[in-house]
């Protein structure tokens, strides 16, 4: 495409505007991600990036809007997942550029300056890469946001304290729960966010901690951390009646526990309550009908994250400062990137010239003067072409009279 910065296209969905229930129809396994990536070519994407959090899932794409929307529309039907694709947001050009930008730097965030995107965006960028689907334009984005994350959380407070979801969801529990030192907790999943809520329960002074997980190695290893006992993932089940909370954070992509499987344990355990911070959902969503029942998902800690930002929001002016910097930086770049063609044609142009006339005299001189005069001539070349070349690198000439001027090159010099 001649335009670059016309050709990035997004849609996506996101907790700003759609609920937990249906972000959870969006969202894209590892695995799904991947079967993803081989359509591309069969719907004219030049290049994708895909990201699925429990937040978020977002097509980042190098194409037209219709055939990135009609790929999205592919995938969906082909995974057999009851989307409204109404409520996807739609994207250009550098607002494109700057929600990535945004998501690096944790501002689009459930929590205000949370650290665990940059890795989720980093893991997301290696499966782009990997599957051939980020070239040039996209891997640049992608390379510039990590950039403005980087300084955000550096040269602001933004991220300063160990805040998370899973924190803000522990915090909750506490605001529910009386004597929660005192209570019995399982936890269901060892991976990052199973890790984040027991360290945070163990400095809320949570001893009884039982982890489920279904790598014995992780879910051991975690248990030993935090003194924490071990239950196999065949017994998570088993346990519920024992426990008076259950929190659960797997990647699976099944209910882990039934609206049947929480009504047989309340016979004997009417008290319990269960946080689901997975998507998609390992507690099935009919549990939240159960008279008298507590099934709480990510969009019930929206309170906690609510005090949360009210601790951060005085580092947003600072930290717009450096997205707006950034997606100059990253414009500047693709205008670079579309004139860098005519600029290498055309040192290529005279470099073949002084080849060719160094050829004609290589037997006449020795090999002191004849570098002599290649360096001279090398010279001689960059200072001719200094003009040009900083004309079609300037901000300040119109995109009009860059192609006007790239034009007049070509008929000139017989360059490509």
């Amino acid at each position: 495409m001649n335009n670059y910065l016309d050709s990035l296209n997004y849609f996506g969905i996101t907790h700003k505007y759609v609920s937990h229930s249906e972000r959870e129809y969006f969202a894209l396994s590892e695995d799904e991600i991947i079967i993803c990536y081989s359509f591309i070519e069969q719907f004219n994407l030049n290049e994708l990036f895909i990201i699925s959090t429990c937040g978020r899932t977002e097509f980042y794409s190098c194409s037209n809007k219709k055939d990135l929307f009609k790929f999205i529309s592919f995938i969906y039907e082909h995974f057999k997942k009851p989307c409204n694709l109404d409520s996807l947001k739609y994207l250009s050009a550098i607002d494109c550029v700057k929600q990535l930008i945004q998501v690096s730097c944790g501002i689009d965030s459930q929590l205000i300056g949370e650290t665990e995107i940059t890795n989720q965006i980093k893991k997301s960028f290696k499966l782009s890469k990997d599957h051939g689907a980020s070239k040039s334009i996209l891997t640049r984005l992608v390379q510039t946001s990590l950039e403005s994350g980087k300084k955000a959380r550096s040269k602001t407070k933004l991220s300063e304290g160990s805040l998370s979801i899973s924190y803000a969801a522990i915090d909750k529990i506490s605001k529910l729960v009386n004597d929660l030192e005192h209570k019995s907790v399982l936890i269901i999943g060892a991976g990052m966010t199973g890790k984040s809520v027991s360290l945070r329960l163990k400095k809320k002074g949570v001893k009884n901690i039982f982890i489920s997980n279904r790598s014995n190695k992780r879910g051991v290893g975690l248990s030993k951390k935090i003194g924490a006992k071990f239950i196999k993932f065949d017994d998570y089940l088993s346990i519920l009646p024992k426990v008076d909370i259950v929190i659960t954070c797997t990647s699976a992509q099944y209910n882990l526990i039934t609206t049947r499987d929480i009504i047989n344990v309340l016979d004997k355990n009417p008290s319990i309550l269960f946080m689901d911070l997975a998507l998609p959902s390992n507690i099935e969503k009919s549990a939240n009908y159960i008279p008298n029942t507590k099934v709480l998902n990510l969009d019930d800690v929206n309170d906690i994250l609510e005090e949360y930002y009210i601790l951060r929001e005085k580092e947003l002016p600072q930290v717009n400062q450096i997205i707006e910097e950034m997606i100059i930086e990253y414009i500047h770049w693709l205008y670079e990137l579309k004139v860098t063609p005519a600029i290498s044609n055309l040192k290529h142009y005279y470099e073949q010239i002084l080849d060719d006339e160094i050829l004609k005299v290589e037997n006449k001189y020795d090999s002191k003067t004849l570098e002599t005069l290649e360096k001279f001539s090398n010279a001689l070349i960059k200072k001719y072409l200094k003009g040009p070349i900083s004309f079609l690198k300037s901000d300040t000439i119109s995109e009009n009279n860059k192609r006007k001027y790239i034009n007049f090159l070509k008929s000139i010099y017989k360059i490509k």
